[in-house]
């Protein structure tokens, strides 16, 4: 029973969104700009190098989320490097709970505005409303220092689905204002799903003004599971992903773990059949997206892989005998492919 427990816990934890590479190589750069090695905390978090040289791979938000949690953890700072002052671990979550007894969206913004505006200097943002539409503008006291850009996009994406979330409905975004050229204009596109101004002095997201009187309908039990969480629900809106990537993720991926004596996933024939297309459009399709099915079900594996090898009930030779492994070596050198390392000493590194 406690096996079985165990695994209905873990499933929740398994999402179907996915992130580009773009996204996992600039996070990088506030720990490459220090000096300090970054493989470690990729193998940490499930991320085998090796894929980061394809641009148009795709990685679940679960394993980025492990990604940028790391990488904050490992520098004691919440803006990973990119700006002129630390911002300490834990400094969101005291945010979210002084914003918590707000009553709607937009006392929620101007609240967690002046908290941050109030202790730190790297970063000014404030909130105007003009006509029908609210201007939320982030500026960096040094913006050299985010040389990809990368903090300011994921700041931003961060306030718009932590507002999404409170409010229990996603925020419509009119329209993004920023300052630069997006290195990948396709992944930027994803994050906001709107029309870009790329000749603007400031960045900002616009949204319609009715959000502001939303209230928060989340509750305190709710924001803890959510900061529990932090930052995988911060990444992405669910149903966001549209790629097939996504689509086969929620395909395949199991409903109920604990009801499987083995993982079960179909092959390509009767996945194709499944998406109503051919084997060999499939194939193409997931080309274009930079991945194939044996790459996609290989992550499965090892999501799951890596959330059981956490436990102490699974030994390595039950995690095998549950990914249908012939024999527990099989899953040793699988294992190994994907990640860089092999299970036990992902064990002793999360241990």
């Amino acid at each position: 029973m406690a096996r079985v427990g165990l695994i209905r816990r873990l499933e929740h934890s398994l999402t179907m969104a996915t992130i580009g590479t773009h996204y996992i190589l600039s996070a990088l750069g506030g720990l490459k700009a220090k000096s300090l090695d970054h493989k470690i905390l990729l193998q940490k978090a499930g991320i085998a190098e090796y894929r980061l040289n394809n641009s148009k791979a795709r990685f679940p938000v679960d394993s980025v989320a492990r990604l940028y949690a790391s990488i904050a953890i490992e520098l004691d700072d919440e803006f990973m490097g990119f700006t002129n002052e630390r911002l300490k671990v834990g400094t969101f979550a005291l945010m979210a709970e002084w914003v918590s007894r707000s009553r709607t969206l937009g006392e929620l913004f101007e609240k967690g505005i002046r908290f941050y505006n109030q202790i730190t200097s790297a970063l000014n943002m404030s909130i105007e409303v003009k006509d029908d539409h609210v201007y939320l503008t982030t500026e960096f006291s040094k913006p050299e220092l985010d040389f990809e850009h990368f903090y300011i996009e994921y700041w931003h994406v961060i306030w718009h689905r932590f507002a999404s979330w409170y409010i229990g409905k996603p925020i419509k975004l009119l329209t993004t204002y920023i300052n630069y050229t997006p290195i990948d204009p396709d992944e930027f596109e994803l994050l906001y799903r709107c029309p870009t101004n790329q000749k603007s002095k400031f960045n900002r997201l616009v949204f319609h003004k009715k959000y502001l009187q939303a209230p928060l309908v989340k509750t305190e039990r709710d924001l803890e599971i959510f900061l529990n969480r932090t930052p995988i629900d911060l990444l992405t809106i669910p149903g966001e992903d549209t790629s097939l990537t996504a689509q086969i993720n929620q395909l395949i991926e199991p409903r109920n773990l604990s009801a499987l004596d083995s993982l079960e996933i179909p092959n390509a024939k009767i996945l194709s059949s499944q998406l109503n297309i051919s084997e060999q459009t499939l194939r193409r399709k997931l080309s274009l997206e930079g991945t194939s099915y044996q790459q996609i079900k290989d992550q499965l594996r090892h999501n799951i892989a890596n959330k059981l090898l956490l436990s102490r009930t699974f030994t390595i030779g039950q995690v095998s005998s549950f990914l249908n492994f012939s024999e527990p070596r099989a899953f040793t050198r699988a294992y190994q492919q994907w990640s860089g390392i092999k299970p036990s000493d992902y064990k002793q590194l999360k241990n």
